[in-house]
């Protein structure tokens, strides 16, 4: 088999509410868009039911810590890829942190996802500091909105925006359980920020990639995404890749392209090509027939590529606009850049929601095709009996734990 090379990304993200349903589907294309292995949701105001509406798609797990009366929330997704497993060990009740222990490729971590308090609370970052005192066996990844800064001199536009508690939560959170900023690490003299405040016009950067320093050396990059959707942008942590198996799924037609006119043209274009190109007398029609299959078969995939390729270039351009014209409004303030700056986040947002229309299309278009049918619940069965089928670990004569997938497929070559 093919072994390849993946790097694992988590993605954080301050989302400001998830109910709405397109929100949901525009925030879960965005990760998908940005390869998101982990992505840990912050502001999610979804309660334990609405939580489970984020399985869906590319997400096979999901861990939760709910909204209390529609306030916080966070949620951990991972992805179906995922090569590893995560296990719970605690979730705030407030919805205000998620802790969880990981397992990647022989590595063993704990990943926090935290939602700071909007207000001084040295009581809540007390209790945090207790709770991850008592799991020190570990390296740690501590990612999330903190809603404070470490150094508001460079983390913030206007130190008149600057809050009371700056420079002290947050620092001495850093200290008790010895996490470095990994961001900060990487870019030691350079400005940027992951919050914009329309209303008052300022920008900060309250939203962390906070690692032990015996984790570092696994960290390949850490970076700002774009200001897309929400308020804050997303935070890219790049782990070192790892061997994994590459998945496969069957191609289908897309059922968009019934009402695509370009693509009309396009297929009859090449249906001309194809009979133009075999006039042979000798051709029988069954093999004229079946050849034109794979021939047109063929022409459908490139056009679809094509036509996501154009998609995927156009949101990324417009992305990077976004973070040029952004950058450009921060260090030159003026009603040109700010015009400038919101076009291209009305463009951008735009081209997402069109995509959100067609996905949208096509579910209603499955259901009223396949949404009554017997099949369609056997499958559903079936896949979760698959899912109970996995073997995330196993153990070997010497009583070693093994999780790399190789391995595991090694111990059982040798076992039968």
């Amino acid at each position: 088999f093919l072994i390849i090379l993946v790097s694992q990304r988590l993605i954080s993200w301050n989302v400001g509410g998830i109910s709405s349903p397109v929100k949901r589907f525009k925030i879960l294309q965005a990760l998908k868009r940005h390869r998101a292995s982990i992505a840990c949701l912050q502001e999610t105001h979804l309660d334990a039911t609405e939580h489970k509406k984020l399985k869906r798609a590319w997400v096979g797990q999901i861990f939760a810590a709910d909204a209390c009366h529609k306030k916080g929330g966070i949620a951990l997704l991972v992805a179906k890829s995922f090569p590893g497993t995560f296990d719970l060990l605690q979730a705030d009740r407030g919805g205000r942190y998620l802790l969880l222990k990981g397992h990647l490729q022989g590595l063993e971590f704990y990943l926090l996802g935290v939602y700071g308090p909007n207000v001084p609370d040295s009581s809540f970052w007390g209790s945090l500091t207790t709770l991850c005192s008592s799991y020190r066996d570990h390296p740690y990844v501590v990612v999330g909105d903190f809603n404070t800064v470490v150094d508001a001199s460079v983390d913030r536009s206007s130190t008149l925006a600057a809050s009371s508690r700056d420079g002290r939560d947050l620092p001495a959170f850093l200290d008790s359980i010895n996490l470095v900023d990994a961001w900060r690490l990487l870019h030691p003299t350079e400005r940027d920020y992951t919050h914009t405040s329309r209303a008052h016009g300022t920008h900060s950067r309250i939203d962390y990639v906070l690692t032990s320093p015996s984790l570092f050396s696994v960290v390949d990059a850490v970076e700002h995404g774009p200001l897309e959707i929400s308020d804050h942008s997303m935070l890219f942590l790049d782990l070192s890749p790892h061997d994994s198996m590459p998945s496969r799924r069957p191609w289908r037609f897309p059922a968009y392209l019934y009402q695509d006119k370009d693509f009309f043209q396009f297929l009859c274009s090449k249906w001309k090509d194809y009979v133009s190109f075999n006039t042979c007398e000798e051709l029988s029609p069954i093999t004229f027939w079946e050849a034109s299959k794979a021939v047109l078969r063929g022409e459908i995939i490139s056009y679809v590529c094509a036509r996501k390729r154009r998609i995927a270039q156009g949101i990324i351009q417009l992305e990077r606009r976004c973070c040029e014209t952004c950058l450009a409004y921060i260090q030159h303030p003026s009603s040109n850049t700010r015009t400038l700056y919101f076009s291209a986040q009305y463009a951008l947002n735009a081209l997402i929601h069109d995509k959100t229309k067609r996905w949208f299309h096509f579910k209603t278009y499955s259901f009223h095709r396949y949404g009554n049918r017997a099949g369609k619940v056997l499958a559903s069965l079936v896949r979760q009996e698959w899912s109970l089928r996995h073997v995330p670990y196993l153990f070997t004569d010497a009583g070693m734990r093994v999780r790399d997938p190789t391995g595991i497929a090694d111990q059982f070559v040798q076992f039968f």
